[in-house]
């Protein structure tokens, strides 16, 4: 990859070097790194919104009332502290990420049957190649997802310093859902006017800078919050903006996904046949502002993942 400095930053954006050096230090531009006292800035990072814009935007009706996670942090806390070194969590690891590509692609008109046999790699005729690949593409994308963290016996890959989730790091994880699908396909966000948009987002705001908002807030405003409510934030506000054309649901899954496992939580798998009672949730989450029920859905899901593996390490 091609870099640029400080000074050629500057001058491309039409802004102060000061000003670059700043969204440097605040991990505010995609790919950027440090050198001694030098950044290295990607040659095709997108210039910065500016953040006083993105703090005039963003979506401040988020809220979740006074949910007691006390139960939740225990039981995770539990779980942290004996998965270390344990081998056969990787078995269950691998069977929770199927059962948790089921409740993904519950919106793909795909047969559940079909999908599991897919993810137990076995070819299906019934089923095209594309959706075949795709299925597996979004287990990958789980997978080295928990390798970049390190989980149980696994040593991470991934430096603590580096940004878990960008502009950059989304369109890439879109991009790897078509990998041997369309080896050409560029992630590019909808345009704002497209039928994609819903009812409820400001179709005054293009999709980039709602996508640049979002990660904003999440870098920053959500830090301290628990995994599981900036994850089910992130899911939810995902799907408000539609940010492609298609997949929306698949993709904000799995984003849903990432955002748990860098918390070190299992994945929260929501059963095929309460699925209707997740949208209808989510409708009322988006419409409201209030996500308590949506994160209470998910939370009991959790919990319930992390009983199944302290009672299987503990075996």
């Amino acid at each position: 990859m091609k870099y640029i400095s400080v000074k050629e930053a500057s001058k491309k954006w039409g802004i102060t070097e000061r000003r670059v050096r700043i969204l440097c230090s605040e991990n505010r531009i995609d790919g950027v790194t440090k050198s001694s006292w030098a950044w290295n800035i990607p040659s095709n990072a997108p210039k910065p919104s500016d953040g006083r814009i993105i703090r005039h935007i963003k979506n401040v009706d988020l809220r979740v009332n006074s949910i007691n996670f006390k139960n939740l942090i225990e039981k995770h806390e539990k779980f942290n502290k004996i998965v270390s070194g344990q081998k056969k969590y990787l078995n269950y690891f691998d069977d929770s990420i199927n059962r948790f590509l089921i409740m993904a692609f519950s919106q793909e008109n795909l047969d559940e049957s079909d999908i599991i046999r897919v993810l137990n790699k076995e070819y299906v005729p019934s089923l095209s190649y594309s959706s075949q690949l795709m299925i597996l593409n979004a287990k990958s994308i789980i997978v080295n997802c928990f390798k970049q963290i390190g989980y149980g016996p696994i040593v991470p890959t991934q430096s603590k310093t580096d940004p878990f989730l960008s502009n950059n790091r989304l369109r890439e994880i879109n991009d790897c859902l078509y990998k041997g699908i369309d080896d050409y396909y560029v992630s590019k966000y909808r345009d704002k006017t497209s039928n994609n948009a819903t009812p409820l987002e400001d179709k005054e705001v293009d999709v980039a800078m709602k996508i640049e908002t979002l990660i904003f807030q999440y870098e920053s405003e959500w830090e301290s919050l628990n995994s599981l409510v900036k994850a089910t934030f992130m899911f939810s506000q995902l799907l408000k903006i539609q940010p492609f054309l298609k997949h929306n649901f698949l993709f904000a899954s799995i984003i849903f996904s990432i955002i748990l496992l860098e918390g070190h939580y299992p994945l929260a798998i929501i059963p095929i046949d309460l699925i209707q009672e997740l949208k209808a949730n989510l409708t009322l989450t988006l419409k409201r502002g209030n996500y308590s029920n949506l994160v209470n859905m998910f939370e009991v899901s959790l919990i319930s993942e992390l009983d199944s593996l302290i009672a299987l390490i503990e075996k």
